[in-house]
């Protein structure tokens, strides 16, 4: 959809109508899953440690869910206005992944290395710099506000993924200022409550992606017709 037909779409929507989806069960799932293994990790940090590495499972798994969630933007959003979205992904993926984890011969480490390099370019800076503060104002913006009015379920998920990074750069900078004063068994703790909630943040940001606008009621009524042809 373009940016006008995007507007379109918030405004005819009826406000106050969806309730961000708390009510669903797949949400209410979704929240008791992430808690309990929360729940988990700080019973057995140790154990969870093992997940924890550098390159390893949990921080695989944060790039791989913002990398898809760049593409699917790319797919979902097109556009000058929404270009920001996907970028801004794929640009965190890149920051996910490190290239100093994987052997100096290897492709993965080349592609990194090259990608680091590209972005420490000046005009490379600067044009994305213009791509992601031009499309926040144009689009993101306007969009955040009209979808908080409509309270669009995918607003919710994109909140509570964004708490979710925010708690986890508290708990990095607890861990710091702190770590001296605490013992092994806390500081392991802080530090896979750290990368945990940092892949909450990429699976929310997915879904939040995935999830988007809404449909409008005009929406519905065309795909239940289509999924129901006439068999007269």
């Amino acid at each position: 959809m373009s940016y006008k037909e995007d507007f379109e779409v918030g405004a005819a929507l009826p406000l106050n109508s969806g309730g961000f989806g708390t009510d669903r069960f797949a949400f209410r799932a979704a929240i008791f899953l992430a808690a309990m293994v929360l729940c988990a990790i700080w019973v057995w940090p140790m154990q969870a440690a093992v997940f924890n590495q550098e390159g390893g499972l949990i921080e695989t798994g944060s790039a791989v869910a913002l990398l898809g969630s760049g593409l699917a933007a790319f797919y979902r959003y097109p556009g000058i206005s929404r270009l920001y979205i996907g970028v801004v992904l794929l640009l965190l993926a890149e920051r996910e992944l490190e290239a100093d984890i994987y052997a100096v011969d290897s492709v993965a480490y080349a592609v990194l290395s090259g990608l680091d390099d590209l972005l420490d370019m000046t005009i490379v800076r600067v044009v994305l710099a213009v791509v992601v503060l031009g499309g926040f104002v144009l689009h993101g913006v306007p969009s955040a506000w009209r979808a908080l009015k409509a309270r669009a379920p995918f607003l919710l998920v994109f909140f509570l993924a964004g708490m979710s990074a925010v708690v986890a750069q508290g708990l990095e900078e607890v861990s710091s200022a702190f770590g001296a004063d605490m013992s092994d068994i806390m500081v392991t703790r802080l530090f896979v409550l750290e990368e945990t909630l940092e892949m909450f943040f990429s699976i929310g940001i997915l879904a939040a992606v995935l999830i988007g606008w809404p449909k409008t009621k005009a929406e519905e009524i065309s795909n239940e017709q289509t999924a129901r042809p006439d068999m007269r």
